[in-house]
């Protein structure tokens, strides 16, 4: 018998994991248990009683952890006798994934043998009493991790070292608001020459979401910035330095570190995080300080909630976009910030739920991947507002969607779910689309066991992918990025004496000696991104 699952838990993964290594916990959570103890280092001997149909039976047998990677995964071996019942094996591989800082998911596969009586009953009888048991354990389990969350003072910190690490390089790296005429250009990779700097480029008027907000957008469209803009005053400059601390501080944008994965999480979900000028010009130092930060290879942007982003805070533009000048250092502030996103020398993911709307879509284009759930909803409603959808922001449709799709969604200015952005490539994957709900069985009904429902949660599968990034070579992936970015911008937009440079450059790494070294020897690699 073979058997997946997963539960998700309220809890930081750390109390997860000491909740699974806790034989109290354990014996509370696995029914029919009657005693449960520790006889050595991971090894525990045990009594459960079990119904199978019409054959009950008193199993004494051992349990062993093994392959234990705290606070990730391990191995549970269990085996039992139960006397002319039969017997029982199972190999159990658990797994935590911290999808959040107090949400874990955990991962189950099950492989069995059952021998005696117990076999004659048949393999469908006996997988509804294992799905039955399954179903029943991971409910007495979350009523124990709850227990534990409720008493605890304080969920503890993922990675705390890489989490300070991050933040003083986001100190190192505010200076680079300083300077609110030209887009922040990514960071150079390591033994790269530095990138070449932006050309300006149309400002992208930032769209809008409903009808109450339409009517406070300015009918002046900026006027393109110059290639020799004219530097802010002392003063614009610390109102810049201000609104970026103040979204720091205020955690307008969170960030956190675990399994080297960056989850960088817009958060004002009482506005469907709509993004503040500050907001906007905060962006470009957080993406400078995750990439030069040897403890993330690769980054999620996501919003809190219910939404990813339903665009900019219309309500603050008759402060920031008072005049042609400002909307200008707005526009620039918007094209600086999905730059940087779309420059970081690391793989992004954007994970989109609820409203993905105007400048949201463009933070989520500027990402090189998108999954969303299946509540996603999209839209770029400029023909709406007349309005122009910048330059950047238009070239990124037209490279993930095509002439026609752009041009439908850029022209009718309607909203699209996450099944058509499916199948026009405006995203890569949405969580459980497709996924078949099976009815239970004759003996899963008799046995009481609940109908397994299609998971949706793009945040999950976001994290497993990038995860799955994060164990690549860095300066691979870096110049591939460069190279397939500067490629699909069109012509100008790929520096050849910067590709090269990459490529040499990862040529002489450490990095390529250890795979090639790895490669023989038959193990993983272990990059260093140098």
């Amino acid at each position: 018998m073979e058997m997946v699952g997963e539960a998700r838990l309220e809890a930081a993964r750390e109390v997860v994991w000491e909740a699974l290594n806790d034989p109290a916990v354990l014996q509370a959570s696995i029914p029919g248990c009657e005693s449960l103890e520790c006889t050595a280092e991971n090894e525990f001997t045990a009594t459960v009683v079990s119904k199978v149909g019409p054959i009950k039976a008193r199993f004494a047998g051992k349990v062993s952890l093994s392959n234990i990677a705290p606070p990730r995964s391990y191995t549970l071996t269990g085996e039992g006798s139960g006397g002319a019942a039969g017997f029982a094996r199972a190999d159990i591989e658990v797994s935590l994934d911290a999808l959040e800082p107090s949400v874990t998911l955990l991962r189950y596969g099950v492989k069995a043998n059952v021998g005696g009586k117990l076999a004659q009953l048949g393999s469908r009888m006996i997988d509804a009493a294992a799905r039955k048991s399954a179903d029943d354990f991971f409910e007495l389990f979350r009523k124990q991790v709850d227990g534990r969350t409720s008493n605890s003072t304080s969920a503890p910190a993922a990675q705390p070292a890489a989490m300070h690490a991050f933040m003083q390089e986001l100190s190192a790296s505010q200076a680079d608001v300083a300077t609110l005429e030209a887009p922040v250009s990514a960071p150079a990779v390591t033994a790269a020459p530095a990138a070449p700097t932006a050309k300006a480029s149309t400002p992208e008027p930032v769209s809008t979401v409903n009808a109450s907000e339409r009517a406070a957008v300015s009918r002046d469209i900026p006027a393109q910035p110059t290639q020799e803009a004219t530097p802010v005053s002392e003063g614009t400059a610390a109102e810049a330095q201000s609104a970026v601390m103040d979204v720091l501080t205020s955690e307008k944008i969170k960030v956190w570190i675990s399994d080297q994965v960056a989850v960088v999480t817009l958060n004002r979900p009482g506005s469907r995080n709509a993004m503040t000028y500050g907001m906007w010009l905060a962006m470009p130092s957080i993406m400078a300080a995750l990439d030069r930060n040897p403890e993330v290879r690769s980054v999620i942007l996501t919003g809190a909630g219910a939404d990813f982003c339903a665009g900019a805070d219309i309500a603050e533009f008759e402060n920031v976009r008072a005049d042609v000048a400002q909307a200008t250092r707005y526009e620039v502030a918007v094209d600086a910030c999905c730059d940087a996103i779309a420059n970081i020398s690391k793989p992004t993911v954007a994970v989109l739920r609820g409203y993905c709307l105007g400048g949201g879509a463009h933070l989520a284009m500027s990402c090189d991947f998108r999954y969303a759930g299946q509540d996603a909803m999209m839209g770029i409603p400029a023909a709406r507002l007349s309005i122009i959808y910048g330059v950047k922001g238009t070239r990124k449709l037209l490279s993930l969607v095509g002439l026609s799709e752009a041009k439908k969604i850029l022209y009718g200015g309607q909203r699209f779910d996450a099944a058509h952005a499916l199948q026009i490539g405006f995203v890569d994957q949405v969580a459980g689309l497709g996924s078949i709900v099976s009815e239970r069985s004759l003996w899963e009904r008799l046995m009481g066991a609940r109908q397994q429902v299609a998971k949706s949660d793009p945040m999950a599968e976001a994290r497993a992918f990038a995860t799955s990034l994060a164990g690549n070579a860095p300066l691979s992936m870096a110049g591939a990025k460069y190279l397939l970015n500067g490629m699909a911008m069109g012509t100008g937009a790929l520096d050849l004496h910067k590709s090269e440079a990459l490529i040499a450059a990862a040529a002489a790494s450490d990095d390529y000696r250890e795979g090639r070294a790895a490669f023989g020897e038959k193990r993983s690699p272990k990059f260093q991104g140098r």
